[in-house]
């Protein structure tokens, strides 16, 4: 399989997982790649990253594309989760003459996620050199997982942060330009709302310890979807910025599951009466769109709009299962409100309220709540309870 040249003395060796539609309850419908790198050197040659156990196979063709698997000097672990580290094993057996290392964290958690395996350490700023090319280490804790670094490579301009700037999408494109720079954007803003939300704090100061270091960056490469060149990188760090940032903006997203209609109906006119009172909203039925999708809308609003019937005392088993992701999320700075219909038994609200407090969103309105179907009366309140939620936006 062909490697692809990322830089004069860097290449992309990874794999292309076209059928992946799932990831963690994450919906990838446009699959992912596993991306890995190697540099070469006068005097050694790194590879960056290694690739999901089942594409070992496609990761050593590609690699032997570019130089023979017995020159490889080194091997970098830079986040040890099984989508990058699961083949680790197999790689080293098939180059058994490379030093392999990771960040102190990493080498702690490869120990542990295969069995005792030793590989070695290498800090901040420890550099590695593979004569002419140079490997420069950065452990970036929490972005996404304790033992996550960044490795970079002076000469080539090329920084490989690992799950940082990445995305979710198969494609023969390998570059963000090729692929579509609105597209390459889109995707990125849905991974870092599903992957980095939870962790926008460790994100910002990761950003700001890449502005000390003052690396030059022609060409960023992470570990899904695809490269970034310097002119829509620029792009790409702005959207960090700004999503680490946890600014908001006045909008306001409802998010309702339905089971004979009557939550949806209050639904739409919750959201119409939200955007008649200036504020941007998005609507989403659980059971049809995916919740990476509603996430990504999320990230920025300002508002969390949830709808349920009662069924068996409490939520529709989509709500739950939508707040329980939610709450790994851990969004902060949000408001909300909770509406929905019951028939014989009210008992939703009280279980959505419970996740709400959890997640951290603070209910500003009353509950709405309708039993059996609306009547017009109602679908009028919902309108006018949605300008409530309006105005709650704007006031913050």
């Amino acid at each position: 399989m062909r490697a692809i040249q990322v830089s004069e003395n860097i290449w992309w060796v990874g794999a292309v997982d076209w059928d992946l539609r799932d990831f963690h309850g994450y919906e990838t419908p446009r699959g992912t790649t596993y991306n890995a790198y190697v540099v070469k050197g006068e005097m050694g040659v790194a590879l960056i990253d290694t690739v999901k156990g089942p594409f070992v196979p496609e990761l050593l063709s590609r690699v032997a594309d570019v130089t023979p698997l017995d020159s490889i000097t080194h091997i970098v672990v830079n986040h040890v989760e099984p989508d990058h580290n699961g083949g680790l094993p197999e790689v080293m057996a098939a180059m058994p003459q490379a030093r392999v290392v990771a960040s102190p964290s990493g080498v702690r958690s490869v120990a542990e996620y295969h069995n005792g395996l030793a590989v070695d350490t290498v800090k901040a700023d420890d550099v590695i050199d593979l004569g002419g090319r140079t490997l420069t280490f950065l452990p970036m804790a929490m972005v996404h997982w304790p033992d996550s670094m960044f490795t970079y490579c002076a000469e080539e301009r090329v920084l490989m942060p690992n799950d940082a700037f990445g995305q979710h999408v198969a494609s023969e494109e390998r570059f963000a330009d090729e692929l579509g720079i609105e597209d390459a954007i889109s995707e990125l803003k849905i991974y870092y709302a599903n992957i980095l939300m939870p962790v926008s704090t460790a994100v910002g100061k990761a950003l700001d310890r890449l502005e000390e270091k003052g690396w030059p960056c022609d060409v960023v490469a992470p570990s899904h979807g695809v490269i970034w060149r310097a002119p829509e990188f620029a792009k790409a760090w702005e959207c960090y910025r700004e999503w680490s940032s946890s600014a908001l903006k006045d909008k306001a997203v409802v998010i309702y599951s339905t089971m004979w209609g009557s939550t949806q109906a209050l639904a739409h006119r919750v959201a119409a009466g939200i955007g008649e009172g200036g504020v941007d909203v998005e609507m989403h039925d659980l059971a049809v769109t995916p919740v990476a999708h509603v996430s990504t809308d999320v990230l920025e609003s300002k508002a969390v709009v949830i709808g349920s019937p009662t069924l068996h005392h409490g939520m529709l088993y989509r709500t739950a299962g939508y707040l329980q992701y939610l709450l790994g999320l851990k969004p902060v700075g949000r408001i909300g409100g909770i509406f929905g219909s019951y028939g014989w038994s009210k008992g939703a609200e009280g279980q959505v309220r419970e996740m709400l407090d959890r997640i951290g969103i603070e209910i500003v309105v009353d509950d709405f709540l309708v039993k059996f179907r609306p009547t017009d009366e109602d679908l009028a309140a919902a309108e006018a309870w949605g300008r409530q939620i309006a105005e709650a936006v704007k006031a913050r």
